[in-house]
């Protein structure tokens, strides 16, 4: 573009005027073509260091948020997914915390009424015993017999009798289904590390080449439909 400029000015300084007749005019008309050629050679430097991007930055700001550093490479088309996938991990964790405490408050408050224990102030290796036993006096006895004086439950501050054997064991399966769901907390911690590096890998990727970087992320499952983990796969292309 800039040889176009200049041999277009050239044209006209040729068709308009002598070099001979007016010197003065001549000089003028090359200080402007010399500053177009700048103004020119100044707009291609631009253009060429647009897309000039800090790898060390876009890796950082990936790591602080996933889909940051792909907003930075101007690369949200691959970004998007990453963003996304930060968000669906934030709302499983506290969708997980609030459902486990969820049942765990339902599961000792279901103690409570059928087992006449009081659940202020117990710590949880309490209620696991609560629904291993069927009352304190039979988690005493067998304390006492393997030796373990030290775990030993006052009757007066930590009493339990369930009413029947089919309450506790009801109570039981639900203190058990919400450790669980606590335990599926760990898999989207796990999530969001994982998925911080992801981005950080991809960002720092798309920041040195023209390839693009598909991403995508799946939750592995058992058999009985619950969670157990959580994966995530990108991959390059060029």
């Amino acid at each position: 573009m800039k040889y176009i400029l200049i041999s277009f000015l050239i044209f006209v300084l040729s068709v308009n005027l002598s070099a001979q007749d007016n010197p003065d005019k001549l000089k003028n008309l090359k200080s402007v073509i010399l500053e177009t050629e700048v103004t020119v050679e100044k707009h291609i430097d631009l253009k060429l260091t647009k897309g000039n991007k800090s790898k060390a930055l876009s890796v950082l700001l990936s790591i602080f948020l996933p889909g940051a550093g792909h907003f930075y490479a101007d690369r949200m088309d691959v970004g998007k997914y990453f963003l996304t996938a930060e968000g669906a991990l934030w709302l499983g964790l506290v969708g997980m915390d609030m459902y486990g405490n969820a049942l765990r408050n339902d599961a000792r408050s279901y103690a409570v009424v059928h087992s006449g224990l009081n659940k202020e102030g117990k710590s949880d290796d309490y209620f696991v015993d609560v629904g291993n036993y069927n009352n304190i006096y039979e988690y005493n006895n067998y304390k006492l017999s393997i030796g373990e004086y030290d775990k030993l439950y006052d009757p007066n501050s930590h009493f339990w009798n369930w009413d029947n054997l089919s309450n506790r064991l009801n109570y039981d399966k639900q203190r058990t289904k919400s450790e669980r769901m606590y335990d599926n907390r760990k898999i989207f911690t796990t999530g969001l590390i994982i998925n911080r590096l992801a981005s950080a890998i991809s960002a720092f990727i798309i920041t040195q080449t023209d390839g693009k970087v598909k991403m995508s992320s799946e939750f592995i499952g058992n058999h009985n439909g619950e969670i157990d983990g959580f994966e995530i796969n990108f991959v390059k292309t060029f």
